[in-house]
């Protein structure tokens, strides 16, 4: 598996290059192309499912007088906020090499198995003696409070699987920019997000450390060794992703179609 730890400078961007490799990959059927991309949006903002109805899942008064833009990603899920203090990653894997993750079940547990042992290793050498279960469908929890939540993108050949990680971020912006989801997991108990989210941040003498300390893990859990210049999408993205961003992410009539 190829490994990248880069962060691009829109939030626009990010969402697009998550698509943009998928589908060159898929493209080509066959070919060892997995990879690991680690990353944070450089500012922040409401991104919501594929099929996530604005009105139902985002205060948008509250995010049109702070100013946050509202985005939406190709894959499923209910909407989330993201920005400084949210690692996110993404997950590009084969359904040749990895047939089990042709079935929802099978992919959050061959992706989430081992983004909880990641986790876990990185707090324990921080210090943290927390314990990270999963939850829910494919949540990651410390005492029954999310700190990390998950989405995915089926194509015929390959599998894109991204998520979020609450480290810092400032928990109040759920809250705010944030409508009660119209779906909720059991475990979730019908608690608002100020009861039911939580973040790494109280737990963790050194954020930084920690955010470090979770690279390397994933990195070794999925055996992410493989150089990004090696990768053949990393020679086609600077000319792909224009068009994306145009087709797509810079289309104002994407992000708010539902």
């Amino acid at each position: 598996m190829y490994f990248w730890d880069y962060s691009f400078d829109t939030p626009q961007a990010n969402l697009a290059f998550d698509e943009a490799i998928l589908e060159y990959v898929d493209s080509l059927e066959a070919g060892d192309w997995e990879l690991l991309r680690l990353w944070e949006m450089p500012s922040p903002c409401v991104v919501v499912g594929r099929s996530s109805k604005l009105s139902l899942e985002v205060n948008q008064e509250a995010c049109q007088q702070d100013g946050i833009p509202i985005f939406r990603r190709m894959s499923g899920g209910a909407s989330i906020v993201a920005g400084p203090g949210c690692q996110m990653f993404s997950v590009l894997l084969s359904l040749k090499q990895r047939p089990e993750c042709r079935g929802l079940d099978g992919a959050h547990q061959c992706v989430m198995s081992r983004i909880q042992r990641a986790v876990q290793s990185a707090l324990g050498n921080v210090g943290s003696n927390c314990q990270v279960s999963i939850q829910g469908v494919c949540d990651l929890t410390i005492d029954g409070r999310k700190i990390s939540g998950n989405a995915l993108r089926l194509k015929r050949h390959w599998l894109m699987y991204h998520g979020t990680l609450l480290v810092d971020m400032p928990l109040e912006w759920i809250h705010r920019y944030l409508l009660e989801p119209p779906k909720q997991p059991e475990y979730r108990a019908h608690r608002e997000h100020r009861e039911f989210v939580e973040s790494l941040g109280p737990n963790l003498p050194d954020p930084s450390r920690f955010v470090r300390e979770f690279h390397r893990a994933c990195q070794s859990q999925w055996d992410a060794n493989e150089r990004w210049e090696e990768h053949p999408f990393a020679r086609e993205y600077p000319a792909m992703m224009p068009l994306w961003l145009e087709r797509r992410y810079n289309d104002s009539a994407w992000h708010r179609q539902r």
